[in-house]
């Protein structure tokens, strides 16, 4: 059974997950949804939860294997965070993938 949402997430990183069930994500199965959402989505407060929530390999993981995903800004700065050395596309803070 998953743990109450209200005691794994604080409420800046449950109102990122409105499209499904905050109780039903798993935090180590759904680590990329969790990452990416945060990631592209977050606000401070969720930024530093995802900092303690997962360590700086799982995060640089993560960015070498789906950081494209992300705006050109937050990889950058997740880059930074889990102390790696990616290439970061020129452009704004719109993902290539969004189209234009």
């Amino acid at each position: 059974m998953a743990e109450p949402t209200s005691e794994r997430f604080p409420d800046d990183v449950t109102r990122l997950f409105w499209d499904t069930d905050p109780d039903a994500i798993d935090l180590e199965r759904h680590r990329d949804y969790v990452m990416e959402r945060v990631m592209s989505r977050g606000g401070w407060a969720a930024m530093r939860w995802l900092r303690q929530a997962y360590s700086a390999e799982a995060l640089a993981d993560f960015l070498r294997r789906k950081g494209h995903r992300l705006a050109p800004r937050e990889l950058a700065y997740w880059a930074v965070i889990a102390g790696i050395d990616l290439p970061i596309p020129r452009g704004g803070a719109r993902p290539t993938w969004a189209g234009r």
